[in-house]
């Protein structure tokens, strides 16, 4: 099955803001090892603090079955063809997709109280490089003006919406603080 140009664009830009850290063209563990430092730097997490090792521990698990499933020509880099090839059927590593979509969530919920508000999801959405001011709308729009309760329940359909869905209304479109694609 094909992937959708709208699809392809959605995508692109998870690829290329949350995982391609370094901008190489290509994800590597080193991007992994980057976000680590981004993520904990702005929650003040020193090297040696648990939470950092936790962080660590967590991405570095997450690149190691990421290049088992993707990685398709053993080279220790996932390329932007081979990051499509992964989520071209949903079947084909639906172990790593949920597991990266809960990762994801925790990573958003830094509250821990089962939720992600507006502030948390801004806050990751910026480390990584997407506009404060455009996540921020992003949110509005997925959370129906904060009417919805973004849990992980509400979360994992918003993910589904993201990487498996044509609709370009959809609200779970928004699940990496951009507001539309082309």
């Amino acid at each position: 099955m094909s992937t959708s140009e709208f699809r392809r664009h959605k995508l692109f830009f998870v690829f290329d803001k949350f995982f391609d850290v370094n901008q190489s063209g290509t994800i590597e563990k080193k991007d992994f090892e980057l976000a680590v430092d981004q993520i904990c730097g702005i929650r003040g997490w020193a090297v040696g603090n648990e939470k950092y090792a936790e962080t660590k521990t967590r991405f570095l698990e997450i690149w190691d079955a990421l290049r088992v499933r993707a990685d398709a020509n053993k080279d220790e880099q996932v390329s932007r063809e081979e990051w499509v090839s992964l989520w071209s059927d949903e079947t084909k590593s639906e172990d790593w997709q949920k597991s990266y979509m809960h990762f994801m969530f925790h990573l958003q919920d830094t509250s821990g109280d089962g939720c992600i508000d507006v502030e948390e999801f801004t806050s990751v959405c910026s480390s990584f490089g997407v506009d404060a001011e455009e996540s921020r709308r992003a949110f509005e729009t997925l959370s129906k003006n904060g009417k919805a309760i973004v849990d992980v329940d509400y979360y994992s359909g918003l993910w589904r919406e993201y990487f498996y869905s044509d609709d370009k209304s959809a609200l779970g479109n928004c699940i990496f603080g951009k507001k539309s694609f082309p």
